[in-house]
Parts: structure tokens; C-alpha cells; sequence
């Protein structure tokens, strides 16, 4: 597991690992806020149309009070919870471990919210409604119908966290394959589960295929899984001249030995291998121009 929480701050050393957690715990913690207004938004306008349609009578406040207070005290736990999230994560090869601590850390959620918001309601019942606020009908009903709920935001929450999480480490693995290539003159590769790194020197084109791309070396081939653009990056850094001559293929400038026309805009680009690839007209004044 990660440090604890209580030990992640703005004060603390932390290496690159360990900002983009941070970046992504608050990343995670605002996009978690913004889909509790939204969700305020629209349970509490729902209970009006509700009233509205029912030819009843339209509560101002009631729906907002009801909602805002659970929306108010969730949205003051979430950075807890994120927290909580770095520290036991929900990971592959890891999530059987940490599921212990998230279902402890589910009902502990569970308390918090619910006294929080039976507070927030007694007080709000007090300043604006002549009579108590009374949460408890049916105990144990009230208590698993809040639950349940509460279950289903937890477990949400902590999705959102896995996805900034690997969207950071997505980037830094990016920005360290451009860092190798700049200074190491190499390509970082992910192929079957492997990462492999091969001279930049070598490479001669490469066509996307789906999520894949099938790069092409001098010493043979591999299939990884990046963008074209990605690997375009990766070349820039290490300074091989490469350009797009089709949407699905990059090539190495230093590799063309002709540019054949095709007579209707487009062209085919012979390899010193004698290998040839398409080239379209979009990209045909580029790849003429390097």
C-alpha cells in the first residue's frame, strides 16, 4: 500500500509518482463534486416537477434542504474518501487486499454522512419549519435505505479515482518514453505485456491499426499498443525526420527513395527496402517538403 493519507501534503518531498497521485486525487476529488451538484440539481428540481404535476402544492426549499444536506456532507467526506483511496487501491493484483479497508471505510462513510445530514436537517427543520425534523421511521430500514446509497456513491467515487490515476500514470509513462528517446536516442514500446526499447535509428514506417501500430524496423517489426502520434512524439525527441504521408502511416524521410504519383492526387512511396506505402494527397506536400 501507499503512505497513509495523512501524510500526503503540499509540504511533503514527494518524486514524480507520487505528484501525479496527488494531481490525480484532486483531479478526482473536483470531478466527484461536480457530479454531486449536478445530481442535487436534478433530484431536488425532480421533486419540484413531481409536485408540480401532482397538482400539489411546490415546496421551495423542502427538495433542496432534503438533498443539499446529504450533497453538503458527501462533498465534505469525498476528499477523505479519495484519500483513503491512494492509500488502499483498488487495483489488479492488490483489490482483494485492500477490499477489507473499503468496506470498513464504506460503513465509516456511512455513519459520518448520516449524522451529518440528520444534523444539517434538524437545524435547517429549525430555523425554517415549526416542527422537528424526524429521520427514524422504521430503523433498520432507514438505515440499509441509506446504505445501499451510500454504497453506490463510495464505490463511484473510487472509480472516478482509478480513472484520474490512470490517466496520470498514462502520462508519465509518456513523458518518460519521450525523456529516453530525447536522451537515449531509443523508442519505448509496449508489446504483449512487454516493454521494449529499440534505437530510433532503426525505425522506417509504421501503419495504425485500431488501438495497435505496427512499426517497422530494419531488424523487423512489433506490434505496440500507442497512436501514431504518440510514436511521432517519441521520433521528434530523438530527432528521426519523420512524417505522416497517409493517416494511418508514418514514415521515415531518410528511408524514401521515390515518390510515385498515381495520377489521381495520390501517391505510393518507395522504401530504400524496395517496400512500398500509400500516400495521400493531404499529406503529399508535407511528405515532398521533408
Amino acid at each position: 500500500m501507499s503512505r497513509p493519507w495523512f501524510f500526503l501534503s503540499d509540504l511533503t518531498p514527494l518524486g514524480a509518482d507520487q505528484k501525479a497521485e496527488w494531481q490525480a486525487w484532486r483531479l478526482a476529488v473536483l470531478i466527484a463534486w461536480g457530479t454531486l451538484v449536478l445530481a442535487l440539481i436534478v433530484n431536488a428540481t425532480s421533486i419540484q416537477l413531481e409536485d408540480a404535476r401532482s397538482g400539489g402544492p411546490t415546496a421551495a426549499l423542502y427538495p433542496w434542504i432534503l438533498e443539499g444536506s446529504s450533497v453538503v456532507i458527501t462533498m465534505a467526506l469525498v476528499p477523505l474518501i479519495m484519500r483513503f483511496g491512494l492509500w488502499a487501491p483498488l487495483e489488479s493484483g492488490r483489490w482483494l487486499s485492500a477490499l477489507p479497508w473499503h468496506i470498513g471505510g464504506l460503513l465509516t462513510y456511512n455513519i459520518l454522512h448520516v449524522i451529518g445530514m440528520v444534523a444539517l436537517r434538524k437545524l435547517a427543520w429549525w430555523a425554517w419549519y415549526d416542527g422537528p425534523y424526524v429521520f427514524f421511521g422504521h430503523v433498520w430500514l432507514e438505515l440499509v435505505y441509506e446504505l445501499r446509497k451510500d454504497a453506490f456513491t463510495y464505490m463511484l467515487h473510487q472509480l472516478i479515482l482509478i480513472g484520474t490515476l490512470a490517466l496520470a500514470r498514462s502520462r508519465l509513462e509518456l513523458a518518460a518514453a519521450r525523456d529516453t528517446a530525447r536522451e537515449g536516442q531509443r523508442l519505448t514500446l509496449k508489446s504483449g505485456g512487454r516493454v521494449i526499447r529499440v534505437e530510433a535509428a532503426l525505425f522506417s514506417h509504421a501503419q495504425a491499426r485500431g488501438n495497435y501500430v505496427e512499426i517497422h524496423f530494419t531488424t523487423g517489426q512489433h506490434l505496440v499498443r500507442m497512436t501514431l502520434a504518440q510514436l511521432a512524439d517519441q521520433l521528434a525527441e530523438a530527432r528521426i525526420p519523420a512524417v505522416r504521408c497517409h493517416r494511418s502511416w508514418l514514415v521515415h524521410t531518410g528511408r524514401i527513395r521515390e515518390i510515385l504519383p498515381t495520377g489521381e492526387g495520390d501517391a505510393r512511396v518507395r522504401l530504400d527496402d524496395d517496400v512500398e506505402i500509400p500516400a495521400s494527397r493531404r499529406y503529399r506536400e508535407r511528405l515532398q517538403a521533408a
